[in-house]
């Protein structure tokens, strides 16, 4: 029968809440919750198969923690240690005295694959140049990805990606694969096999340089569905405890209006319990944006507040927990009707207040429905 009341009180809420108000079943709201529990579960997952994030090769600052001997360059290069290093204890460093350039090379790597969505997709690092001499120029830099042989390779300009000041880390990520216009190949480049890179920055006229590079390394993405399973328990008391809290704030605020307006409360079991149906709008909502997240563009992590909120899908999810909310305001003037056998005119009075201040308060609750 409370099976039934749920549904009713979606499609025909006034026949519904006829019968709710006559014998409140605590089972109804419950069903309310499982049902909004498995939905929100479903949404989260649906969200979390939509956004990628950066998963960096395994031993990601090994490049730049190990000897520097597995490095080529026109100074020497050196393990350096200061206090700005940005992950490690470590940066790899080279320095050229009177030069206009100074290049950094890494071979026999890999062969990483590039090619594809399962495969490498970025390139990150630190790097920090200093220039004596001349604190004012900042250099053009270059970074190459070889192919075997230092003639087959993808060039692709960073300057504007590199700091502008001297002695300053700046994080750079740059996208590999065969989709990407920034980089220019030469010779035979393979997208299939990386087996090198190197960074070179150059000046228009000469002085003492130095180089530091940290934290280099590939990263492939994936979606957050990875750790889904981890977070989900944490995340399902959470939700479950918004449930509760938000059903409580909404029945006192419903009881605290009809005080205020003289009438007599009755009993706060029987209201509280009648309240929880009204969440049964809250599954529809849910449906909703389950459909709306399947049309949602795929987004990696750091574009996702560029992507999404202008996406037509998302606007839709916003705009309709509008229409949820308007359409729980008229479910409470329906229920209270019934309840108290107030007019139609004192009921809608009741609801309006009570959503107000709801609406006063949600910023001061958390939010998982």
């Amino acid at each position: 029968m409370f099976v039934h009341d749920v549904l009713k009180t979606i499609y025909s809420p006034i026949q519904a809440f006829e019968t709710i108000v006559k014998e409140p079943d605590i089972k109804g709201p419950l069903l309310v919750l499982l049902l909004i529990l498995v939905l929100n579960a479903g949404l989260q997952y649906a969200s979390a198969s939509k956004i990628f994030e950066a998963k960096p090769m395994p031993n990601r600052d090994e490049w730049t923690e190990s000897t520097p001997q597995i490095w080529a360059s026109n100074g020497h290069p050196t393990k350096d240690r200061d206090n700005s290093t940005t992950v490690s204890n470590y940066s790899i460093a080279s320095s050229v005295t009177n030069r206009t350039y100074i290049w950094m090379r890494l071979t026999d790597i890999g062969p990483y694959n590039s090619s594809g969505k399962t495969s490498y997709e970025e390139l990150a690092f630190w790097i920090k140049w200093k220039r004596q001499n001349d604190m004012l120029e900042s250099p053009t830099s270059t970074l190459k990805l070889f192919s075997d042989r230092s003639d087959n390779h993808f060039k692709l300009d960073f300057s504007h990606k590199s700091s502008n000041s001297s002695d300053e880390w700046r994080e750079v990520r740059v996208d590999i694969s065969p989709t990407s216009e920034e980089w220019r190949p030469v010779g035979s480049a393979d997208w299939n096999r990386i087996t090198g890179l190197e960074f070179e920055l150059s000046w228009s006229t000469s002085a003492n340089l130095t180089v530091k590079i940290d934290d280099l390394h590939f990263a492939k993405f994936v979606p957050l569905t990875e750790g889904f399973l981890a977070i989900w328990f944490d995340w399902l008391a959470t939700s479950a405890f918004s449930f509760f809290l938000q059903w409580g704030i909404y029945g006192g605020t419903l009881s605290l209006v009809i005080k205020v307006l003289g009438e007599k409360l009755g009993s706060w079991k029987a209201l509280f319990i009648v309240v929880g149906y009204l969440f049964s709008v809250k599954i529809v909502h849910i449906l909703v944006a389950i459909i709306s997240v399947s049309m949602l563009p795929r987004a990696r992590l750091e574009n996702l507040s560029q992507i999404w909120p202008t996406s037509l899908p998302y606007q839709t999810i916003i705009f309709f927990s509008l229409v949820t909310d308007v359409w729980m305001a008229a479910l409470c003037a329906i229920a209270i009707r019934n309840f108290y056998n107030f007019t139609w005119r004192k009921a809608i009075m009741v609801s309006v207040l009570a959503t107000l201040l709801n609406f006063i308060m949600r910023p001061l609750t958390p939010i998982y429905l």
